[in-house]
Parts: structure tokens; sequence; C-alpha cells
């Protein structure tokens, strides 16, 4: 159960950081890919809105981030639709927007321009770096715990489970030197001797009122 708390918690956190910084890269790179295929359509904004993200309670600082859902038809009359995020807030529902994506793959389509390349570079830049400083604290906690906690614990778990077993295996004490340990024997059954065996008659009772017996 220690295990469980101390390796499976931060294991989790260090696999999400690693999820994330694949899922930057891979992003990266299909923006990248879409930038440079050339295969270009025109589309209109469907919808914007804004999700809000905040790391700490009781109103710390938050993040914002715009999504938008795009549509667009391919040269094959192929209707698509996508949602994306990190767009242009500038972009608002009804409005025209070029969307690019890989020749053949209109599912990566994306309606970021190329002239936001530098700013989603830093983007990702600065998600992979927290990332990585995420999953590096994640790691070095579990070395931690390897080397220096768990051997800790298990020398103090040792030295309890030694006390117990000693308290257990030690010999009771028994009653003090002296002291009767069966029933008491040895209790007079008969009339001692010396005892008057010819007692005095008891006197006679009062008879009843009127009687002439007092």
């Amino acid at each position: 159960m220690r295990d469980v708390f101390f390796l499976a918690l931060p294991g989790l956190l260090a696999a999400g950081g690693i999820a994330g910084m694949v899922w930057a890269v891979v992003r990266m790179r299909r923006l990248n890919t879409a930038w440079r295929s050339g295969v270009t359509a025109e589309g209109v904004c469907v919808s914007a809105y804004v999700v809000t993200t905040s790391h700490s309670h009781g109103g710390g600082p938050s993040h914002s981030t715009w999504h938008h859902v795009h549509e667009f038809t391919t040269p094959e009359g192929e209707v698509r639709r996508f949602e994306e995020a990190g767009g242009a807030r500038t972009v608002v529902g009804g409005d025209r927007v070029v969307v690019r994506y890989p020749a053949g793959r209109p599912d990566r389509a994306t309606a970021i321009p190329p002239g936001e390349r530098n700013k989603n570079l830093l983007a990702t830049g600065c998600l992979l770096a927290f990332l990585t400083v995420f999953v590096l604290g994640a790691l070095s906690f579990i070395g931690f715990y390897l080397t220096v906690l768990r051997p800790a614990a298990d020398v103090v778990e040792e030295k309890i489970k030694d006390t117990g077993r000693q308290v257990r295996e030690s010999p009771r004490p028994g009653p003090p030197g002296g002291f009767p340990t069966g029933f008491p024997t040895g209790f007079p059954t008969d009339v001692p001797d010396g005892w008057p065996s010819d007692m005095p008659p008891p006197p006679p009772l009062p008879g009843p009122p009127g009687s002439g017996r007092n």
C-alpha cells in the first residue's frame, strides 16, 4: 500500500506529463506539414468560445485559450468540420478563413495562418519546458523514495516487528516467592478440643398473659 501511494501517483503524473509533451510535438509537426503542403480551401468559422483554466483555488492565476469550430469544403466536394485551439482572438463566428491541410488528409486541417509559426513555436517551447520540469520532478521523487525513504521505512518497520516478537516470546513473570498458588487447606472440621459439652439448658420461655407464667 505504501509503494502504491509513493510510486503509482508520481508515476501517473510523469506519464501524463510525457503524454502532454508528445501531444505538443505532434501538434507542431502537423501544423508545419499543413503549412508546407500548399493545399488550401476556403472555410468559415462556425463558432468561437474561450476555455479558461484556473491553476489554483481562491481566484489564483488562470489561462484562457480560444477555441474555434471551422467548416470547409474540399476540392472533391466533401464538407468537413473541425475544432481547433489556439486560433486568433479576432476570428469570430461567421468570419471567412483559409484552411490548410496536408495532401489527402483533410482530417488534419488547420485555420492557423503560417504567419503565426513563431508564436506557436514559442508557445510549444514554453509548454515543453514546463512539462519537462514537471516530469523530472515526479521522477526525482520516485528516485528519492526508492533510495532514501523506502529503505528507512523498511528499517523502522523491521524494528517494530522485532520489538513485538521479543514481547511475545519473553516469559511472563509469575507470582512472588512464598505466595500461595492453590486453594487454602487445613480448615477445622470438628469441635475444638476443650469446648464445653454440658451446656446449661436455656431458660423457660414466658407464657401467654393470664396464664400465671412469668
